[in-house]
């Protein structure tokens, strides 16, 4: 049965230097996208993406199980540097990963479907 796997999550909010005037799409989010694509190319960056509602903001998850580690990778996104996002590293747990198709749980599943 494969462990849960500790990883950081980044909760990412508009900071004190949005213009609150224009939308995601017109900041300067550049920078920060660049960002999140070098961490995803050295393997430190497991998912990211915006939310769709009103509200904004987005999640990256950092392939990470050392708290320090993952603060600097958020402390050192420039969209946080800058103040244009708001950013807080929240420890999680990655139970269920349909990428590399695990779960600690899936030989109880697989059972229930031989019985039924």
């Amino acid at each position: 049965m494969p462990k849960p796997r500790p990883v950081y999550w980044i909760d990412y909010q508009r900071g004190p230097a949005w213009p609150a005037e224009q939308p995601a799409p017109k900041q300067a989010l550049h920078d920060h996208q660049i960002y999140l694509q070098r961490l995803m190319e050295t393997g430190k960056l497991l998912i990211a993406g915006l939310f769709r509602d009103a509200a904004g903001g987005g999640i990256a998850v950092l392939d990470s199980s050392d708290e320090a580690a993952a603060r600097r990778m958020m402390e050192d996104d420039p969209a946080v540097r800058s103040g244009l996002l708001q950013a807080t590293l929240r420890p999680w747990q990655m139970v269920f990963n349909l990428a590399s198709d695990t779960s600690p749980f899936a030989e109880d599943a697989a059972d229930g479907r031989a019985r039924g």
